[in-house]
């Protein structure tokens, strides 16, 4: 995804703020698309293309840079900062979602 199509997918989800947040909590700042720092943020896939996701846009996400990194390949269930997250698909509507699984102290939302 080029850095056009990065700041048209952040104007529809965090609309005209200069920042926001993933959904692990972590803050990330719309100029710092594609870069590694404190706040920056990639366009993921929920689902990756390497596990037989489909490139659309039901299946990805704006993640912090550190998020993502830490989500890797894995999938439907990975771990960020102590927390458990799953992906899941709605069917009916055609798209990727996160839930998050669990809490750092292991018990289940």
């Amino acid at each position: 995804m080029d850095k056009t199509q990065a700041l048209e997918m952040w104007k529809y989800i965090m609309q005209d703020k200069e920042y926001g947040y993933d959904f692990a909590g972590r803050k990330i700042k719309k100029t710092d698309y594609n870069k590694n720092n404190q706040v920056g943020w990639v366009v993921a896939y929920m689902k990756p293309l390497e596990l037989g996701g489909i490139d659309y846009e039901g299946n990805t996400i704006i993640m912090h840079y550190t998020s993502a990194e830490e989500k890797g390949l894995n999938y439907p269930d990975f771990q960020i900062m102590n927390k458990t997250y799953t992906v899941k698909y709605d069917e009916k509507e055609d798209f990727y979602y996160i839930e998050k699984t669990s809490s750092e102290q292991g018990g289940f939302i």
